[in-house]
């Protein structure tokens, strides 16, 4: 499956009780600066994909991702009630990136990103 970056996010109502559940998750979190969902076909897992925003001090990500990601997690299995596998990816990123296997995306939320297409 291929993600495409170049392209902003459609600023439509959202598709899915589990996209509106995201896009609150997302607003409620400001150490995330991207966040795309990805549920698979071949699986009933919801892959969640993070970007996380820099430190204050630098680019490391780590500290935040060390500090908040078991819990981000399980914030996110509650709130969806079902399996959820959190993913932390590094910027800056190309145009697109890939991931393994078929799917459907259910989010992708940028808006906090200024260097997105139409942030």
């Amino acid at each position: 499956m291929r993600l495409s970056l170049a392209a902003s996010p459609q600023a439509s109502e959202p598709r899915c009780a589990t996209s509106g559940t995201l896009a609150r998750w997302y607003a409620e979190q400001p150490a995330v600066r991207r966040l795309w969902a990805v549920q698979a076909t071949d699986r009933p897992m919801l892959r969640v994909i993070v970007m996380l925003e820099p430190s204050l001090d630098g680019d490391e990500i780590s500290p935040a991702w060390m500090a908040h990601g078991s819990r981000w997690a399980r914030d996110l299995r509650e709130r969806l009630a079902g399996a959820v596998q959190l993913e932390r990816i590094d910027g800056p990123l190309p145009d697109e990136f890939e991931i393994e296997g078929e799917g459907a995306v259910l989010a992708a939320l940028c808006w906090r990103d200024s260097t997105a297409p139409d942030a």
